[in-house]
Formats: C-alpha cells, structure tokens, sequence
C-alpha cells in the first residue's frame, strides 16, 4: 500500500496544475471577454491578435482538462506511466498556450510572433505523452488477461 501511494504521488501536483490552468485560462477568457464588452481597439482592431489569444485561451483551459483526465485515469487504472511522459505532458500544457499567447502579443502584420514555435513543440510533447497513456492501458488490458 505505501509504495502505491508513493509510485502514484505525482498525481496531486498534475491534478493541482490542471485545475489551476483551467482558473487560469478561464480567467483570461473573461478578460477577452471584457475587451470586448468595452471595446478596446488594441484587442478588437487587430484580428490576429484576437485569434492568438482564443487559441490561448481555449488551449490552455482544455489542456487543463487533460491534465485532470489523464491523472484520474491513471489513478483509476493503477497505470504505471514513467516520469518523461508526465514530464512531457505537463510542460505541452503550458507551453502551447504560451505560445499562441505571447505570438499575439507581438507579431507582424501577416506573421504571428517567434513564439508560435512553442506550439508545435508542445504539441509533440502532448502527443508523446499521450502514447504513454495509451501504451499504459494496454499494458493494463494485458495484465488484466482482457
């Protein structure tokens, strides 16, 4: 019983980081949405910019998800999921909204910002990690003679 409360220890801190990135995200889409209400030309007038923080916004709060979903699985099936994949899974959910946000805080006219270079990074590293799950619970299946 202690080594499965040790072995799924990194549970917590991924449950905390989902939850706090969806308060997070969910905060700057209210925010979006008050540029809107009171019509801020930076945010209404550049509609780059506007696409770059949805992306953000929807990005970030639906990773969260992830997050939540990914620790309750393997809390719920015992997966053994090495600490690269976790690793991986929980730096792709801040980097790919980070990306769309910080492009959108500064780019060109035709062009998002250098920082768009994040997303495809992050999307690897959510990819990667959700290999892992997946090998996980098959590995799960397996032992369970399914």
């Amino acid at each position: 019983m202690a080594s499965d409360e040790k072995s799924l220890g990194w549970l917590k801190p991924m449950l905390v980081q989902g939850w706090a990135s969806i308060a997070f995200w969910m905060m700057f889409g209210l925010l979006l949405e008050g540029l809107i209400g009171y019509k801020i030309p930076a945010y209404l007038e550049d509609a780059q910019r506007r696409e770059l923080f949805r992306l953000a916004h929807t990005h970030g709060t639906l990773l969260g998800l992830l997050l939540v979903i990914g620790a309750l699985c393997a809390k719920n099936f015992a997966l053994e999921i090495v600490k690269a994949p976790r690793v991986a899974l929980r730096l792709g959910v801040v980097l790919m909204p980070l990306g769309f946000f910080l492009s959108g805080i500064r780019h060109t006219e035709t062009d998002p910002g250098l920082a768009i270079w994040l997303v495809p990074v992050a999307a690897l590293l959510i990819i990667w990690a959700a290999i892992a799950f997946v090998l996980a619970l098959l590995k799960f299946n397996d032992e369970k003679g399914q």
